[in-house]
């Protein structure tokens, strides 16, 4: 009787391959990253839904067949106490593969090999228990089997396929904030040639003015320092109206959103008074 039914139970976990087999197409959509974020975002939430779904199943599955429920109830301390090490080798075995499991999601790298591994760790927990289940309760243990084992792997297909889409959404945020970065690096720096070439200018302008030629080095350097001085106390005031925005953006949310705009602009000012400052620095030590 028990050989017949440890025969009935690997037919049962031969259909393993198949859920898996499915599951191989999965990965090649998982790992797509033509999607959108929000179509990635979209099905992480399905996705979501189904996990939820899944779990409350499998609550539900236990209530009505605990494990227990089916073994024997002659069973000695000695059989018992097997039990329990066959559970916490089975335990063990199952931690250290979703570990493996989890991290290959995360690294995008294909998992029917650790999905495998895992059933296979079912399918023996299943088996080493025959010899202590009560034949009373066979057709139900079978049934209990069946219905844990699909549920088992899809929850790793679902759990797998969330952790590789989050890690393609997040990978897609990133590029983009590094797109916008670059863009805003480019940006700046381009505003800063500008400042700079018109600066030049101005100061080119100045040294060939016929008023500012015609002084001595030392009163040269004397209107550079006062032009300077008005630049750098210009430039102060607008680092203190910065400051003072700023603290207002801290109590309403609604002024964050105003100074946050007005923000860039006050910041472009600033950045100009500094190479204001430079330029004419330059230009008065070189007249040294």
């Amino acid at each position: 009787m028990i050989k017949n039914f440890s025969i009935i139970i690997i037919a049962i976990l031969a259909y393993v391959p198949y859920w898996i087999t499915n599951s191989d197409f999965n990965e090649l959509v998982v790992f797509d990253d033509s999607q959108t974020i929000k179509e990635l975002k979209d099905n992480i939430n399905l996705l979501d839904e189904t996990s939820t779904s899944l779990i409350k199943e499998y609550d539900e599955l236990n209530t009505d067949y605990e494990l227990k429920a089916f073994l024997r109830r002659d069973l000695t301390l000695i059989e018992f106490n097997k039990i329990r090490r066959l559970v916490g080798n089975y335990n063990t075995n199952k931690s250290r593969i979703e570990i493996e499991l989890f991290q290959k999601a995360k690294d995008l790298l294909p998992v029917v090999v650790e999905r495998r591994l895992l059933l296979e760790e079912k399918r023996k927990l299943y088996s080493w228990l025959i010899p202590y289940i009560n034949i009373r309760y066979k057709a139900e243990y079978l049934d209990y089997i069946r219905t844990d084992a699909k549920i088992f792997n899809e929850q790793k297909d679902v759990s797998t396929d969330i952790i590789s889409k989050q890690e393609i959404l997040s990978n897609k945020v990133e590029i983009i904030e590094n797109k916008i970065q670059e863009h805003k690096d480019y940006l700046n720096e381009s505003i800063k040639i500008v400042i700079e070439t018109k600066l030049d200018e101005k100061i080119t302008n100045l040294n060939q003015n016929e008023t500012f030629k015609v002084l001595n080095t030392e009163s040269k350097i004397k209107v550079l320092n006062k032009t300077i001085d008005k630049v750098k106390l210009k430039l102060n005031d607008l680092e203190d109206s910065n400051n003072l925005n700023w603290s207002w953006a801290l109590n309403n949310s609604w002024t964050w959103i105003i100074v946050n705009s007005n923000s860039n602009i006050l910041d472009k000012k600033i950045q100009t008074y500094y190479i204001a400052v430079e330029k004419l620095e330059e230009f008065r030590n070189s007249l040294k």
